[in-house]
């Protein structure tokens, strides 16, 4: 049992961190979560706690998982974020610094997914191969993306491949030297005490605090939900109890994503490349399949032939069907997704039984594929490859119920089913959705935990947590416990919020993208002028960053940085840091997650209200719904998404006391949803005379800022 007293030793004034840290600032509300998480571990519950920023949120529920782990050496807590940045920071600072402020000995550590990590065999074999092909020189080009992996390589301490530059993650070097399950020799591999991601479970498993992300999150609770394992044995995590998930608003995006299955072109060419083509040293460079098809001692030359021959057929059958789905009329009428039933051609009307078809061809292929991996007795030297080979099985079954499922979709109500491709015309994939991941979560892991605390700075949309319960599987749940803590920050002095009131400001409409252009552009060169730079512009399409960047530049003065496609969101971040007075236009990635200090950031642009994208498949398919069920999708789902994403936008501006700024919101529609919007924003300071038009905005930022 968690004692209050326990935590106010802590927290409250003349506390462990009042004598510990400089500038420390006693926060009442850090205590109040920190006695939240607390119940939720003394009562065995679930808890929902929005904490604002500057609260002292990780403390809050850091401290508890200590003190549980001290009270008992089974207590195991498992940390799960979705930002690295976090994971870093939870690692390097808040733990080692609580660990030393309390003065207590709790062991902790970091563990990702294991394609996070570097392997130290891989990357030794590739080196090597350089070596032989080059003599004494190791790479030609120092400046090379080998030469540079190779250099972190040789420096970093944990293995894992995002301490990258973001562009160097898309390296065909680093695809080759990831650690994977399936060539992993384990206790064998000469390089095994030097495995980072064997030391980081072997830490893991010895540790009371697991810090993680989302993906392995849900990873090791599905497989434990298939093989029937509850959270008392070791699966991919190591047993335990405990979870936080911090960041909790991406929960119901992540897990979405994380259940979908995909089937496209690079794939299907990708798995069978490695079946058939890649070659292996070790077995005389023999192919897998040829590896695979010796293996089963009764197996003859036909069945080779027809496993090669069905794996062909699948592969010119798929291209055909996936380079049919879509005619010209239809990416031009969409942008990268849609549903089935959007096309112009109906599924039903063609594309069904070309996908039944390919399905036959694909259960004959696994026919074989079955039959040949069916080994008895695979010697210990084969056995690495028999693991390979189940795992490209294993992607071809997923392709082959994605196929059922389309073809049978009118019975899966509780799926969703479209295509997705590349706004530059690339290939399409085949999607499938879970509707709902709320039955998932509820099963999987709030049922099965003892304790469950989800956080973020962003939870409420409007007045209460309804909508995010509703998504995640806690609507209806018995002994929640729920806190909301707003930031402490002075808003209503430091921070200024501008909006059309008035009727000279433009909506956003899909209809006049360039108009609306024209207006962002005139409106965002006459606030940064007043701000003197320092501002971030967020926008919700590349489209219109474009076309405003192309009208806007020649009219701003100062430095501006633009995100583009494979721009590392770090990198950027530090640009505009460093560059005090810069202009930074942003998309998605920069809505949240990203801390710009001091005199760096004091204008937010937010160019439009942040509405899902009406060809998003997944909200239009919950719309649908919950209008069946004669339920208003917009009220339940577009208004409450969008006040959470506008809330981590304007969450980027005021990060600490000391802040002074500015938000913009250039949409007009903002005074159509004014109230709702403000009472889910901290109190910002907001003009409200007769004169709050467009026009004054950048005199007002001026007078603001420098008055």
């Amino acid at each position: 049992m968690i004692e209050e007293t326990q935590l106010e030793d802590i927290f409250a004034r003349g506390g462990i961190l009042d004598k510990g840290l400089e500038n420390f600032e006693k926060r009442d509300d850090q205590l109040l979560m920190a006695q939240d998480v607390a119940r939720c571990y003394n009562e065995d519950t679930v808890g929902v706690i929005e904490a604002g920023t500057g609260i002292g949120k990780s403390y809050a529920y850091l401290s508890v998982a200590i003190l549980a782990a001290l009270e008992d050496g089974d207590e195991r807590t498992v940390v799960a974020t979705s930002n690295v940045a976090l994971q870093q920071q939870l690692i390097n600072k808040d733990l080692p610094t609580l660990e030393r402020l309390m003065e207590v000995d709790v062991s902790y550590a970091l563990l990702l997914g294991r394609g996070r990590y570097v392997c130290f065999s891989k990357m030794t074999g590739a080196v090597n191969s350089y070596r032989q092909k080059t003599g004494d020189m190791l790479f030609k080009d120092e400046e090379s993306d080998e030469e540079r992996i190779y250099q972190w390589f040789r420096n970093t301490t944990t293995g894992i491949v995002e301490e990258l530059e973001h562009r160097l993650l898309a390296s065909p070097f680093i695809a080759r030297v990831r650690s994977d399950k399936d060539t992993c020799m384990k206790q064998k591999c000469p390089h095994f005490t030097r495995c980072f991601y064997y030391n980081a479970l072997q830490k893991a498993r010895n540790s009371r605090i697991i810090v993680t992300n989302h993906a392995l999150l849900f990873i090791d609770s599905s497989i434990r939900a298939e093989a029937g394992e509850d959270y008392d044995e070791s699966v991919i995590i190591p047993p335990y109890n405990r979870l936080v998930i911090d960041e909790c608003h991406n929960i119901d995006r992540a897990a979405t994503e994380f259940f979908s299955t995909y089937m496209d072109r690079k794939w299907i060419l990708e798995t069978h490349r490695r079946l058939f083509q890649a070659t292996h040293k070790a077995r005389n460079g023999m192919t897998l399949a040829d590896i695979v098809s010796t293996l089963r001692k009764d197996a003859v030359v036909e069945d080779a032939g027809r496993f090669e021959t069905l794996a062909l057929q699948f592969n010119q059958e798929s291209a055909t069907l996936l380079g049919s789905i879509l005619s010209d009329e239809d990416r031009m009428a969409f942008t990268s997704q849609c549903l089935i039933g959007d096309t112009r051609i109906p599924f039903d009307q063609g594309l069904r039984s070309r996908c039944a078809s390919l399905s036959s061809t694909l259960e004959a292929f696994l026919k074989t594929f079955d039959f040949l991996l069916d080994v008895k007795d695979v010697a210990e030297e084969d056995e690495m490859y028999v693991r390979m080979a189940t795992t490209i099985r294993d992607t071809y079954r997923s392709w082959k119920h994605l196929l059922d499922c389309f073809v049978d979709h009118a019975s899966h109500p509780d799926l969703v089913f479209h295509y997705q491709w590349s706004t530059r015309g690339g290939d399409v994939s085949m999607v499938v959705s879970p509707l709902s991941v709320a039955d998932r979560m509820r099963h999987d892991i709030f049922d099965k935990l003892q304790s469950v605390v989800c956080t973020s700075a962003t939870i409420k949309a409007g007045k209460d947590f309804s909508y995010f319960l509703s998504q995640i599987g806690l609507e209806g749940r018995e002994n929640l416990v729920t806190g909301f803590y707003s930031s402490p920050f002075d808003y209503s002095h430091n921070a200024m919020l501008l909006y059309p009131a008035r009727e000279d400001g433009m909506n956003f409409n899909v209809s006049s993208r360039r108009e609306y252009a024209h207006y962002l552009a005139q409106m965002i060169v006459d606030v940064v002028r007043s701000s003197e730079g320092g501002a971030l512009v967020l926008f919700t399409s590349a489209e219109m960053m474009n076309l405003v960047y192309e009208e806007a530049r020649d009219g701003i003065s100062q430095t501006l940085l633009v995100q583009k496609r494979g721009t590392s969101t770090e990198k950027l971040r530090r640009q505009f840091c460093q560059d005090v007075g810069s202009v930074l236009f942003g998309l998605r990635s920069f809505w949240e997650g990203i801390d710009v200090p001091g005199e760096s950031l004091k204008l937010l642009v937010i160019t439009q209200l942040p509405f899902t994208h009406v060809e998003d498949p997944i909200r239009r398919s919950r719309s649908m719904a919950l209008a069946r069920d004669g339920k208003n999708p917009y009220m339940l789902i577009d208004l409450p998404e969008m006040l959470i994403t506008l809330k981590q936008g304007i969450g980027r501006l005021i990060r600490s006391e000391s802040d002074r700024g500015v938000v913009v919101i250039a949409d007009a529609r903002a005074r159509r949803y004014i109230q709702l919007i403000r009472s889910c924003i901290p109190p910002y300071y907001v003009p409200d005379d007769e004169g709050l038009t467009v026009s004054s905005f950048g005199q007002r930022v001026e007078d603001f800022l420098f008055s």
